[in-house]
């Protein structure tokens, strides 16, 4: 490795296999050419160099080269959407940059525009914009690991807040109202799903031999996802846990009878129209919003039916514990996390049977020598009382 002048500046050489490759060049001197190469020999000492050549591959290049193996480790579902991610975004504004422009302030400006929107662009929303960062984040990480860049850009990048969508809980006079309003051909799904806390995938995925109307129970294996042209995609479901056997009631019982009656046990409890087809994405765009109109119920996802499930387990005192192992959560802490704040009617009921275990002897009114006037307005100490009384 050697410095030479060039034009007005000078550059580093080197000779790389018979041939003479210029390192990097524009230093304004002799002296900085020979620091800037003084500090390259002293990291390939250390194993941490980075040719500067390396940073001007542009995003594109290295999406084209990280992208292949990334995605094979990727379930199918999770491949379509992350590679949406990358195509639509990531690619469409950053693309033809040189990996040593994508900096701090240039993936900043990426995230306004991405909350913002523009031309032929519609803002997209905090949620979305976490997960278009992080598989940003993840092959600048990359880039990192191959010594194309010496830091992650990406690292320090500010993102928007998140809200919690609300969850909404229907009662059993709207869940009445909700099924009077299904169609015939749709009620058994939706009676499953309020009646189990399935998921959506989880019950469109059922198969007829995975299902036992006379012993009340069904077993979750898989789960439907919408696939590129209307073709489902077929997965494991979310978690270990939510591979379960999930009971309901004789009523869902009955609903589901005649779906079974002749029908091969692989194939799917429930149909489309024509009996034939897996459900397809048409119910949820375009049949549920009608069932949610005719009912007069406003908003309501299809997931609330399974928030709903789980708000009335909860109101009837049900154990965590269960509730979690029902919904095939990963942990009871993700019931906890989720439905927490649902807790307090249950912790009332609590209080009431713990004061009910407790011997009347203890003498409920009175705390540590104070009692409550009659009308429970103020404390008064038992002596005062005492005094009132003349005893």
């Amino acid at each position: 490795m050697w410095v030479e002048r060039h034009g007005v500046g000078w550059r580093i050489r080197e000779q790389i296999g018979g041939r003479k490759v210029t390192i990097e060049s524009g230093y304004p001197s002799k002296t900085a050419a020979k620091a800037a190469m003084t500090r390259m020999t002293a990291d390939r000492w250390r194993g941490e160099y980075i040719d500067p050549r390396a940073g001007r591959v542009t995003l594109n290049s290295w999406i084209d080269a990280w992208w292949p193996s990334y995605a094979a480790t990727l379930k199918a579902t999770t491949q379509r959407t992350e590679d949406s991610r990358v195509r639509n975004h990531i690619r469409a504004l950053l693309g033809d940059l040189p990996l040593d422009d994508v900096d701090t302030l240039t993936i900043q400006q990426f995230i306004s525009q991405l909350a913002a929107g523009g031309p032929g662009r519609r803002p997209i929303s905090p949620k979305t914009i976490r997960n278009v960062h992080a598989i940003l984040h993840r092959l600048l990480d990359a880039a990192v690991a191959q010594r194309l860049i010496r830091v992650n850009p990406a690292v320090s990048t500010g993102l928007p807040r998140v809200r919690r969508q609300e969850m909404r809980f229907l009662t059993t006079p709207e869940i009445g109202r909700l099924l009077a309003a299904t169609p015939e051909h749709w009620k058994p799904l939706v009676l499953l799903l309020v009646a189990t806390g399935l998921r959506y995938g989880e019950a469109t995925a059922l198969r007829v031999g995975r299902v036992d109307v006379l012993a009340g129970r069904l077993e979750v294996l898989e789960a439907m996802h919408d696939g590129i042209g209307g073709v489902p995609i077929l997965t494991d479901p979310k978690t270990v846990r939510s591979r379960r056997t999930v009971t309901f009631p004789p009523a869902v019982g009955h609903a589901l009878a005649p779906l079974l009656v002749d029908r091969d046990r692989d194939a799917f409890l429930f149909t489309d129209l024509d009996g034939v087809r897996p459900v397809t994405r048409n119910f949820r765009q375009r049949v549920w919003p009608r069932i949610l109109s005719d009912a007069g119920l406003g908003r309501v996802r299809l997931h609330d039916l399974r928030h709903t499930h789980v708000a009335h387990l909860i109101s009837a005192g049900r154990p965590l514990t269960a509730i979690s192992r029902r919904m095939g959560h990963a942990s009871i802490s993700v019931t906890s996390d989720v439905y927490g704040h649902l807790l307090t009617e249950v912790d009332e009921g609590i209080m009431t049977a713990v004061a009910g275990m407790l011997p009347a002897t203890l003498g409920g009114g009175n705390l540590g020598g104070l009692r409550t006037e009659p009308d429970g307005d103020r404390l008064i100490s038992t002596e005062e009382n005492a005094g009132q009384h003349g005893s």
